[in-house]
């Protein structure tokens, strides 16, 4: 709906009928609405484009609650999940013949400071993924260690299964994560990312890592 400034004969500003009335650089300005043919058929590179967003948003909504930590105050100017799927959308998300799909090995769950972590392993035992690290001590003298809490979480190759993991649990120093994967039928691949963030309200992030695939 448009609307008027300093009565009747004052400028307008909104939408009046096809048109849109605005102020650009002290200037008032009008504009028409494009129109929108709903027929219209999607060229291929749309169609791929609208398949590569629904993938990435399909793939980061169950880890919103991961995400939101993981890029918070990545972008300015964007949300953590916007900024979220940016990423993924550049980075991640790969095709072949069959379509898109995520490149975990180019995933992250958190983006920031250089990960200081080495000699990363993982096991799967009794429906127990174990996760240890050490890291590298030039890179992490500066970093108080004990204010950084994991983000650890297993995300299965298919749907039937639910994302796992554990939300600012172990300390950078503790060196060790683990998650209870109780073993399936069809044995489901996991992948397994490794972050963390800062609790003590410096907004630091590091790094996240991919660090593998277990099959429970």
């Amino acid at each position: 709906m448009g609307r008027t400034e300093n009565g009747p004969m004052g400028s307008a500003s909104g939408k009046v009928g096809p048109l849109v009335y605005y102020r650009w650089k002290d200037k008032d300005c009008v504009r028409s609405i494009p129109r929108v043919n709903k027929k219209r058929k999607l060229s291929d590179d749309e169609k791929k484009n609208r398949g590569k967003f629904g993938l990435a948003q399909n793939f980061l909504s169950p880890l919103s609650a991961v995400v939101r930590l993981g890029f918070h105050n990545y972008k300015q100017n964007q949300t953590a999940f916007n900024s979220a799927m940016s990423y993924t959308l550049t980075n991640a998300v790969q095709s072949d013949d069959d379509g898109f799909y995520i490149d975990h090995s180019l995933f992250h769950i958190s983006k920031g400071i250089t990960s200081p972590l080495e000699d990363v392993t993982l096991a799967y035992e009794e429906g127990v993924v174990t996760c240890n690290w050490n890291y590298n001590p030039t890179i992490v003298r500066d970093l108080e260690l004990a204010s950084f809490r994991s983000l650890f979480v297993a995300i299965p190759d298919s749907d039937k299964n639910s994302i796992l993991g554990h939300i600012l649990n172990k300390k950078l120093e503790d060196k060790h994560e683990q998650i209870h994967i109780s073993p399936s039928s069809n044995g489901e691949v996991y992948h397994i990312h490794l972050g963390f963030v800062a609790v003590d309200h410096s907004d630091r992030i590091i790094d996240s890592i991919y660090v593998g695939t277990v099959i429970a």
